[in-house]
């Protein structure tokens, strides 16, 4: 039983992982292609390989793209209801193994009619939300950023 249920995690992460990656990908194809071709044409005439072109121009310029797609990616995993419900038929997984704190919040508000303790339990997300996301930004240096 143990097995099947890390059998049924990995797919949830994988289906998750899928669901995310195509959008992401399109962000940082827009992120890229912003980046002015100048200064690619520079760094190559100054001597530049394509690594430090990489290193030097790239990574810097698609930071805000790399800042908002880990914010969105975080938000879409602490919020994770529509996999968990898809695979496992509904809220009901074996051993709780699926059950997502999005998936606990509408067992106690819809299914128990535990309105008010669902009510604290989306607050509570929201300030795990809003706590990692502030956390994220300052590790970034986004947070410093927006100050001037």
């Amino acid at each position: 039983m143990v097995k099947r249920g890390r059998h049924k995690l990995f797919a949830l992460l994988l289906l998750a992982c899928w669901r995310w990656t195509g959008v992401n990908i399109l962000y940082f194809l827009a992120g890229l292609q912003s980046i002015p071709t100048d200064l690619y044409e520079a760094a190559s005439i100054d001597g530049a390989s394509g690594w430090q072109q990489f290193i030097k121009i790239s990574v810097p310029l698609v930071k805000p793209t790399t800042v908002y797609v880990l914010t969105i990616s975080i938000y879409a995993g602490l919020s994770m209801f529509l996999e968990s419900n898809m695979l496992f038929k509904g809220n009901n997984s074996p051993n709780n193994i699926g059950l997502t704190i999005v998936g606990y919040l509408y067992r106690q508000g819809v299914e128990k009619r535990a309105l008010g303790y669902a009510c604290a339990v989306g607050l509570i997300l929201l300030l795990v939300v809003m706590i990692v996301n502030l956390i994220q930004l300052k590790v970034t240096g986004t947070f410093e950023e927006g100050r001037d």
